[in-house]
């Protein structure tokens, strides 16, 4: 590249040749307000340029994308920009900044577009600096690494304060993020600063009642059918997937829960669920928060599958034990089989009359459920009714946390003996509140099919399998009715191939 020259004659200097420049013009999403715009930048590049006999040409620019070294999204122009200067395609002699951090906080990024300038015999004007930097010179080369060095360290206390900032918001419950769906932003007029989330009346029936569906045993695309025929609609003016909903449903906000994540950066699912942090909201929640943890519960349950149309099929599977193994039993065509060593096999049909029967014919559990015993071994006396209910939450929020600890993928041994440990801790936990709750309160699962002057069967029979399922777990269990135990024996009956355990 041609180097500029000033004649110099009898009565003086000659005017410098004109220099040719192109601009990187950047601009990170700023909550300050104090950040210049790119058209800002643009603008006052223009000024300096001109002052230097600079024509300025096409700019890179990208705008709204961090330089840090904590950024997440890529600085397209900013990588074209070096591709160009590596393959000669710059077409220019000065690349114009408006300031050193425009360029990069980053050293190594910094030092590698310091090297290919000189190499290129690119020069650089610094707006903020009203300088024209030659990186081929010693000096102007430590002026600009030594700006890069600065900017990192100003990143690095940036992200520090940010992250500070965020904790003690998370602490106190602020909001943070999107405003979610059935919530609205309120601002204070003066300082257009947040003040909180409040219920969104035009749109808070939609998280209302997926959980109170949800609850209900309800699948996830029957609801968004429904939602879509309701004429329900996200803000992006489309219906609801399934897929939404449940991500949706998963929303501690809706619960009255802020969400801390320190350790998200990486997006794994052990940053995001397991390790998250989870304070009191200041914004009041859409849902109780037993139904907000019962239904992350089963949104996250292992066992938990999704077939074609959505809906489990069978009520029994899955909660009766194969008396050889102590292995699940699970339904296969017309029989109930072990599941995990088939061991045994024997009539769904038989064993459906025995343990659940119908209207004409109630087996065990409904004729458990019509009898007034259930009343005795789960009513809640008045002055137990709130202890009822927070040992119920706590006992939604301790399952949801096992079956997520139980789900989660370890990466080292260390991690698989944390796991254990802790999913044992937590077994412990429910174990002793479970016993607890069957002292002093009558699940809602069962509340929904014994209220006064309803028929169980009836009842039973239009409740979805889901929740029939919850309430043959409850029953089926030492301490109520028993566990089911199915032992061998060909030729044998349903009712003498059945065994109850009651003691665990």
């Amino acid at each position: 590249m041609a180097n500029t020259t000033r004649t110099v004659t009898g009565s003086g200097i000659a005017p410098p040749a004109v220099l040719t420049g192109r601009e990187y013009l950047r601009v990170s999403e700023d909550d300050s307000r104090e950040a210049r715009s790119v058209t800002e930048q643009h603008a006052e590049n223009g000024e300096a340029a001109e002052g230097h006999g600079i024509t300025l040409g096409t700019p890179y620019a990208d705008n709204g994308k961090s330089a840090s070294r904590y950024a997440t999204k890529v600085r397209d122009d900013f990588q074209r920009l070096v591709s160009d200067l590596e393959q000669d395609l710059f077409g220019a002699e000065v690349l114009v900044i408006w300031e050193n951090s425009r360029g990069s906080r980053k050293v190594s990024e910094w030092a590698l577009l310091i090297e290919l300038l000189e190499a290129k015999g690119v020069r650089v004007l610094v707006t903020c600096d009203d300088r024209l930097y030659d990186p081929a010179r010693a000096a102007d080369r430590k002026v600009l690494q030594s700006a890069a060095i600065d900017s990192e360290q100003e990143s690095l206390k940036t992200s520090l304060r940010n992250r500070r900032t965020a904790t003690a918001q998370a602490r106190i419950g602020r909001p943070n993020g999107p405003c979610p769906h059935g919530y609205r932003p309120v601002y204070d007029e003066k300082s257009g600063d947040l003040i909180n989330w409040f219920e969104n009346l035009d749109e808070s029936m939609v998280p209302i009642e997926l959980f109170r569906r949800l609850r209900a045993g309800h699948a996830l695309k029957r609801i968004a059918r429904d939602f879509e025929k309701l004429g329900y609609l996200n803000r992006s003016g489309r219906p609801f997937t399934d897929t939404h909903l449940r991500s949706m449903a998963m929303r501690p906000a809706y619960g009255g829960y802020r969400v801390h994540a320190p350790k998200s950066r990486g997006r794994t699912y052990q940053a995001q669920q397991v390790e998250a942090e989870l304070t009191r909201a200041t914004w009041d929640a859409l849902v109780d928060e037993e139904t907000f943890w019962v239904v992350r519960r089963m949104l996250t349950a292992p066992e938990r599958r999704t077939t074609r149309n959505g809906r489990a099929k069978h009520v029994l599977t899955m909660t009766m034990r194969c008396d050889v193994c102590s292995g699940p039993i699970s339904a296969v065509g017309g029989n109930y089989t072990c599941r995990d060593h088939s061991c045994l096999s024997i009539s769904k049909t038989k064993v459906d009359e025995l343990i659940i029967g119908d209207a004409g014919h109630p087996g065990v559990i409904l004729a458990y459920v019509a009898s007034q015993r259930v009343y005795a071994d789960f009513a809640a006396t008045p002055d137990k009714t709130t202890e009822a209910e927070q040992i119920r939450a706590e006992l939604a929020r301790l399952r949801a946390d096992r079956d997520e600890m139980e789900a989660a993928e370890a990466q080292t041994l260390a991690e698989v003996r944390l796991l254990a440990a802790n999913v044992t801790k937590l077994e412990q936990k429910i174990t002793r509140l479970e016993e607890r709750e069957r002292q002093l309160t009558m699940p809602a699962v069962l509340a929904d099919l014994i209220k006064p002057g309803t028929d169980v069967a009836a009842r039973w029979q239009a409740a979805p399998v889901s929740a029939r399922r919850e309430v043959a777990r409850l029953l089926l269990a030492p301490g109520v009715l028993g566990q089911v135990r199915i032992t061998r024996g060909r030729g044998l009956s349903a009712d003498e191939r059945t065994q109850w355990v009651e003691a665990a």
